[in-house]
């Protein structure tokens, strides 16, 4: 896919951030088509959108300030999605329960966004590499209100945490979907050897059960844990 270019040289606001558009267009096009963001070249990216690679970097400084942008963009739309189902009678009181609901609608709802999990099981390995502290920054700042939002939607079903408590949630959440998104995504060797041996199978992870496992995990551990023990 190579995005259309209507104009040779933005020259306004509004035909750069369309070319900004363009380019986060093109890497989630990449990414949602079987890319891994370790085979996703800035060369390659500038091919799809249809320029050359000096001028994607007018926009962004890096192919990693790409990817975070789109991170930020991606997780937004998964908190659109999960806000709806979480929260709606408002602050219902903790329990097994609420506990289970909010494991479902994360894992159910992340495990429809492969460039999401994509993007989170590289975050910090790769994606926060290669850029300037300005676009670290600023990316940090977004994805500290991500997380409040986060924790917000899940304190509507289980009721308020302590502070510590939220913190942990929110990079809880972040590690159990990037890191079951890697363990669930087998390299076509090991997929056939899953395939040639059935006593293998049952190592062949399903990436939204392990999600849900993992979250009612760590929610219950942090509903159980006393509030005084927390630094």
């Amino acid at each position: 896919m190579t995005t259309a270019t209507p104009f040779a040289r933005a020259r306004s606001e509004d035909q750069r951030a369309q070319r900004r558009t363009a380019i986060l267009t093109a890497a989630e096009a990449m990414l949602a088509g079987g890319t891994r963001v370790g085979e996703l070249s800035l060369n390659e990216l500038a091919r799809h959108v249809g320029l050359a690679k000096s001028n994607v970097l007018r926009y962004f400084e890096t192919r990693e300030a790409v990817l975070l942008v789109l991170l930020d963009r991606e997780y937004g739309r998964w908190l659109d999605a999960v806000e709806p189902e979480l929260g709606g009678d408002g602050g219902r009181p903790a329990g097994t329960g609420a506990v289970e609901r909010v494991a479902d609608v994360l894992s159910r709802t992340v495990a429809d966004r492969p460039v999401l999990s994509e993007l989170l099981a590289n975050a910090q390995l790769v994606l926060e590499h290669n850029v300037s502290a300005d676009v670290a920054a600023d990316y940090k700042r977004r994805a500290v209100a991500q997380a409040v939002r986060l924790v917000r939607l899940v304190e509507a079903e289980v009721g308020a945490l302590p502070r510590a408590s939220a913190i942990t949630l929110a990079g809880g959440v972040n590690l159990a979907v990037g890191g079951a998104w890697g363990q669930c995504r087998p390299s076509p060797g090991m997929a056939a050897a899953y395939a040639q041996h059935p006593e293998l199978a049952a190592l062949q992870l399903d990436y939204r059960v392990v999600v849900r496992e993992l979250v009612a995990t760590i929610l219950t551990g942090l509903l159980a844990r006393p509030a005084d023990d927390r630094p």
